[in-house]
């Protein structure tokens, strides 16, 4: 492999070693990777350039394949100032997170690195990020290959009222069966029907006409990252 390389990149972690230096979580085009940027003496240099949620090209140089990159130079693409508002920063955390668990290093990122730049910019802009982070979310899922299926009852074809969480799947009424609490739950046919555009339909349309019941989504929303990804702090400190 080339030993230096220039990549295109979001970041979406940061950790600070003792020494001053930082561990920065990345996603490029190509995969989730990550790179150690050393400690410089300028507050403008490497280490505030590779900010949360920045988009950043980084010049990194590796001496093998197995290494940790070591940053050499970064420029700052673009800083969405509009995430620091209160309203939005936690929603920009939680697709961050979802997309740093879900995402497999190394692996094609192409569609991912897409859609959070995209909801990142979303957040940035909007004067509803909540919104714009509920259809998000479930649409950096479906990148992911867990998008639930929710347009029918799975099992005879009827306008579904409930969500099977572990099955990733909807029911009618008569079809509904039983399970772990929080493993089915009962939205409503109306909610349902928001939930299949939040899952496929039209994603401008998912982002400027929200549920109307946004608490009944985020606990469908909770529920569903619980049983298919894991735990996300960033999802779970949410008040909705």
């Amino acid at each position: 492999m080339r030993r230096h390389q220039v990549r295109d990149a979001l970041v979406l972690r940061r950790h600070p070693l003792p020494s001053g230096d930082v561990v920065a979580t990345l996603l490029s085009p190509d995969g989730k990777w990550r790179a150690v940027a050393r400690k410089g003496r300028l507050p403008g240099g490497n280490l505030a350039r590779l900010s949360l949620f920045h988009d950043v090209t980084v010049q990194f140089w590796r001496r093998r394949d197995d290494d940790l990159a070591l940053i050499t130079q970064v420029q700052l693409n673009g800083a969405l100032s509009g995430l620091a508002r209160p309203e939005a920063y936690p929603y920009a955390h939680l697709l961050a997170e979802l997309v740093d668990v879900i995402t497999v290093e190394q692996a094609p990122g192409e569609r991912g690195y897409a859609l959070l730049a995209s909801g990142l910019r979303g957040l940035h802009a909007h004067a509803d990020p909540e919104a714009v982070a509920l259809a998000y979310v479930w649409r950096l899922l479906g990148v992911a290959g867990m998008a639930p299926e929710v347009r029918s009852c799975a099992a005879c074809g009827a306008a579904p009222s409930h969500f099977q969480v572990v099955e990733g799947t909807a029911r009618c009424g008569d079809c509904t069966t039983s399970g772990p609490e929080e493993a089915t739950l009962f939205l409503g046919v109306e909610a349902m029907r928001e939930l299949d555009g939040l899952v496929r339909g039209p994603l401008g349309e998912a982002v400027h006409r929200p549920p109307t019941d946004r608490p009944r989504h985020w606990r469908a929303l909770r529920s569903f990252v619980r049983w298919h990804v894991g735990s996300l702090r960033s999802l779970e400190a949410l008040p909705c």
